[in-house]
């Protein structure tokens, strides 16, 4: 399987500097996992049940918040990943971490970028029904369309804000999981463009 785009990530993460921020009230971890669907390199994601209090019905990537059985939030990113997605933790290799960022709740969440050493088609994908609907894949060139983005100006708290909406079929992909995605995309785009 061809790693050239895989490697490239690794490259740029290794020469990044990320943000840490201070945990608030409770620390969490979200997985941005790549998984090659044939030669095409794609990301996962899931989209919430829509009877969640928090967050329902919206796209996130597979995460959540630090356990005591965890013993550093890249486990957290993983062991959720698992109890989300059904993707073997053994399976999944660390690439590196994203700036931590701030959740509307209160939460500081660490964004680790990971990729599925399987292809889709070999992956059983087993979701928890109680917080998941849907998992779906979206080629990472997609999000290169200009097409199908768009930033708008939010006032929270009295606080202004640059919110990153993604259109990808019926679905909106903004929020804390937009605003990790545009970084991303920007960091990685030499190794896609």
């Amino acid at each position: 399987m061809k790693r050239n785009k895989i490697d490239c990530i690794v490259e740029v993460l290794a020469g990044y500097k990320r943000v840490k921020k201070k945990a608030i009230d409770k620390s969490a971890a979200v997985l941005i996992p790549f998984i090659y669907n044939d030669d095409n390199l794609e990301i996962i994601f899931t989209k919430r049940q829509p009877w969640l209090n928090n967050h329902s019905g919206e796209v996130s990537f597979p995460g959540g918040g630090a356990e005591d059985d965890d013993n550093t939030l890249r486990d957290t990113a993983l062991r959720e990943t698992f109890e989300e997605t059904g993707i073997s933790i053994s399976d999944v290799e660390i690439l590196g971490k994203l700036d931590d960022e701030y959740s509307i709740t209160n939460i500081k969440v660490t964004p680790y970028v990971g990729f599925v050493a399987k292809n889709l088609k070999e992956v059983n994908f087993k979701k928890d029904e109680t917080e998941v609907e849907r998992i779906f894949t979206v080629p990472v060139t997609y999000f290169y369309n200009e097409n199908i983005f768009w930033t708008e100006n939010w006032v929270r708290n009295s606080e202004k804000r640059e919110v990153y909406f993604y259109k990808y079929d019926d679905l909106i992909i903004w929020g804390l999981t937009g605003r990790i995605l545009f970084k991303m995309l920007n960091l990685i785009k030499k190794c896609f463009v």
